[in-house]
């Protein structure tokens, strides 16, 4: 897209978003911050409701503070259950706006959404107390309160954190499990060592394989709980040898998850939906596979207010789309407004280019991101992208 494209876009009238009530709801609910105060307002208000239940269950189980406020407690249990159970088919009828669903408005759509993990917490965080309720004292309510505490997981759909966690050992589980089998290898082959060395001297405690096993594994998390010791001067040095080596396997998918956690945290500083890629006119037209598979590429980032995006004459190395928030760009022809729905940085398309423009945020500004490299290898794939960002199809 050329600069007069730009500008002539910048400039033509936006149509309002029309919304029903059911799009309003499921953006509220699945969108988060990136969609007003409205949302973050909701956000706010279910992760204040989250925390306090969850010390609310926990300090139920001190005599001194329950018995005395046994009302308020109950209270607030039952006002928590029936927000959560509120917001769990408020987010189930709204999901046909899911753009992965939405071609299957029916209860088969819903079904499929409703088996999501979270919305498996979702529903374990309130079906317990109607469960309880229905069957009256037949079970001890106690025993749920376990189940009570899974409400804390709710909070993960708020936060980079769990996601990114959770990315990261998929993304790793080929090495995770080359890890772990290390790990087994290894104990029981110093189970056997240990077994081999103490056996005759210890019957009890290295006599068999599994009892040895259960030294190894002791003694290479470097738990020792002492209950297992070697007593000659060879299962000392072996012992010694164990612990070591525990401390180099234990490294390994530690140092394997934390690498790729931080990585993946600054990648994202925001969640990217698929409705929030869908609803961007440069992606109109691009079927679920496709969507998919550039959200998968796409990286999020928050910029403050006055900060440089890109400087003319540097590397176009960073591609960028808008999703909240305003900027201004500038050049030796003029200056426009850039608002959500604009990108910034199309010279990237073409490798070896520079930034022919200077932008920085007039506001706090949330975009969507994707590597040069990234962004060529995707307008390869997509045609239509790279035909949009060239200015050769109107967007």
């Amino acid at each position: 897209m050329d600069h007069d494209q730009r500008r002539d876009r910048s400039e033509r009238p936006r149509t309002p978003f029309r919304q029903s009530f059911r799009q309003w709801v499921y953006l509220i609910l699945e969108e988060g911050q990136t969609e007003g105060a409205m949302s973050r307002a909701v956000e706010y208000f279910l992760i204040a409701l989250i925390v306090s239940n969850t010390i609310a269950v926990v300090l139920e189980t001190v005599p001194e503070l329950y018995n005395p406020y046994r009302i308020f407690f109950t209270a607030f249990e039952q006002i928590t259950v029936y927000i959560f159970a509120i917001e769990y088919f408020f987010r189930l009828w709204s999901s046909v706006e899911d753009p992965r669903i939405g071609h299957d408005t029916g209860w088969s759509g819903r079904l499929r959404f409703a088996l999501r993990p979270m919305m498996i917490v979702d529903f374990l965080s309130f079906a317990p107390y109607f469960i309880a309720l229905g069957l009256g004292g037949a079970i001890d309510l106690r025993a749920l309160r376990v189940l009570r505490l899974l409400r804390l997981l709710k909070i993960a759909r708020y936060s980079q954190a769990m996601p990114a966690l959770l990315g990261v050992l998929y993304a790793e589980r080929r090495a995770l499990f080359g890890a772990f089998i290390l790990l087994i290898f290894t104990v029981c082959v110093s189970g056997e060592i240990m077994h081999l060395i103490e056996g005759g001297v210890q019957p009890k405690a290295f006599g068999t394989l599994p009892g040895s096993m259960y030294w190894a594994i002791t003694t290479l998390t470097t738990v020792g709980y002492g209950d297992e010791t070697p007593l000659t001067w060879a299962g000392k040095l072996f012992a010694g040898i164990t612990m070591v080596t525990g401390l180099v396997l234990f490294a390994l998918p530690v140092g394997i998850i934390a690498t790729g956690f931080v990585n993946g945290l600054h990648k994202r500083e925001f969640t990217i939906t698929w409705s929030m890629v869908k609803r961007q006119p440069l992606f109109d037209g691009f079927d679920v596979e496709a969507i998919g598979h550039i959200l998968e590429n796409m990286g999020a980032s928050v910029m403050q207010d006055h900060t440089r995006i890109t400087v003319a004459g540097q590397d176009a190395n960073m591609f960028y789309l808008v999703i909240a928030g305003r900027a201004h760009a500038e050049d030796e022809s003029g200056s426009w407004d850039i608002e959500p729905g604009d990108i910034i940085g199309d010279e990237s398309l073409k490798d070896g280019a520079v930034y022919a423009r200077t932008v920085w945020a007039r506001t706090e500004i949330r975009m969507m991101n994707l590597m040069g490299e990234d962004l060529r290898r995707l307008a390869r794939k997509y045609p239509l992208l790279g035909q949009r960002l060239r200015g050769e199809v109107a967007w």
